[in-house]
């Protein structure tokens, strides 16, 4: 009497998990019952778990990650061509005209929300996003122009905006039957003085001006916002006005109740880096670097990148050091930056540069093949593409396209599971 062996899933769910792909090809080979489970665990597994090159879990980035990938197949031809640089560009939006304008929009002019792109230039426009990831050209959500809108943020499901007018805006998308989209907003408060970067959670709003900033208490819509501190130049006593001192990036901890922002001193050459707490209403930390930071990323309460223009720094709260350094001198300048909050971050100017942070070179490079001329100033990426902002101009690198690689070859070596 022959005895069939059938491994139970929580073993074969410990060896998935400790496997590549071709090891489980060939132990599929030898057990058809592990073939038969090991299929459909690949496939259940990547309904909710981005492992191709991001490999993020968390809730936040799988709410922005909308469009799931519908079978490892699909994950695997997507990481390849994030690994071989297989991308097809696009020019989403293009000014028409060359428009003067006296001010230059702030690395965070371009959000990336569950089904929406949002961007400003001259202009504030929103796309929609196919079920893939795509944006639909054909789909472009107008609202109120000519906004000078320099910095935006996501504050759960809406957007907060500041312009040079220093009007915080909230702004949603209205549907209507029989009528496309069109974005609408409400006026909240008016600050006075050209905000230059912004950020938002649901309790307060933080703007930078020059090298002031303003913590307000944001109530709703109808009540507005009440200004509860100012911050020159890092510290809590009003200084005179210097112009060679500006802020430069500004951001909130994932809790909402700390944030960090960054101060260029130009006469100094170096950069004053602040963390608060607007609860306990005091300084955490006050640091001098001798580069410019252009972005601040708060990864999680432990974790801040910050951008440099040659090189990316990752420092811990817990113990107030930089634990990591990457150079990227030799990819030119960095300008900005965007991260899954994991491991993977992307940075950019002249090209695009993909990062893994437990390794110390990057993977690969990108480039945007039109208006070379013009340095990238924003980027967002999920796990399936990158949106960049060049001046005014909008372009989307889409890396779900099967046709950079041969098929065949990698079906003859992975077999069922490709």
């Amino acid at each position: 009497m022959s005895v069939k062996y059938i491994f139970p899933n929580e073993i074969l769910e410990i060896i998935f998990n400790f496997c590549d792909v071709y090891t489980l090809y060939q132990l599929s080979i030898v057990c058809r019952q592990f073939n038969s489970v090991a299929c459909a665990t690949l496939n259940k597994k990547s309904q909710h778990l981005f492992v191709s090159i991001t490999n993020q879990k968390r809730k936040k980035f799988y709410e922005r990650c909308k469009p799931l990938l519908s079978s490892y197949n699909s994950i695997f031809s997507t990481y390849y061509n994030w690994i071989s640089a297989g991308y097809k560009e696009s020019n989403i939006y293009k000014e028409e005209k060359e428009i003067y304008t006296d001010y230059d929009t702030s690395n965070k002019c371009l959000q990336m929300t569950k089904n929406t792109i949002w961007f400003c230039g001259h202009y504030f426009l929103a796309y929609n996003r196919a079920k893939n990831g795509t944006i639909k050209k054909d789909e472009k959500i107008v609202g109120n122009n000519n906004t000078f809108i320099k910095s935006i943020a996501v504050c759960d499901d809406y957007i907060i905006s500041g312009d040079v007018y220093g009007i915080i805006k909230h702004w949603r998308i209205e549907s209507k039957k029989n009528k496309r989209n069109d974005l609408k907003y409400s006026v909240i408060h008016n600050v006075h003085k050209e905000i230059d970067v912004i950020d938002a959670t649901s309790q307060h709003i933080i703007i930078g001006s020059d090298d002031l900033i303003k913590i307000l208490k944001y109530t709703d819509d109808k009540n507005g916002c009440t200004e509860e501190k100012q911050i020159f130049c890092g510290v809590d006593v009003e200084q005179p006005e210097d112009d060679e001192i500006h802020i430069k990036s500004i951001s909130f901890d994932p809790i909402g109740t700390k944030f960090a922002a960054s101060f260029y001193d130009y006469n100094k050459s170096s950069t004053s880096f602040l963390i608060y707490d607007i609860e306990k209403n005091y300084h955490v930390m006050d640091e001098k670097f001798g580069e410019d930071c252009h972005q601040l990323l708060w990864e999680d309460p432990q974790t801040i990148l910050m951008c440099f223009e040659y090189s990316i720094k990752k420092m811990d709260m817990r113990t107030s050091e930089v634990v990591r350094t990457w150079d990227s001198s030799k990819y030119g300048l960095s300008m900005c930056c965007s991260s899954d909050d994991r491991y993977t971050f992307v940075t950019g100017f002249t090209k695009i540069v993909l990062w893994d942070q437990r390794q110390s070179d990057a993977i690969q490079t990108y480039t945007i093949e039109h208006d070379d001329d013009k340095g990238i100033c924003a980027l967002e990426f999920d796990n399936t593409h990158i949106y960049v902002v060049k001046s005014d101009d909008l372009y989307e690198l889409d890396f779900t396209g099967r046709h950079h690689f041969d098929c065949k070859e990698i079906k003859k070596l992975f077999g069922n599971f490709y």
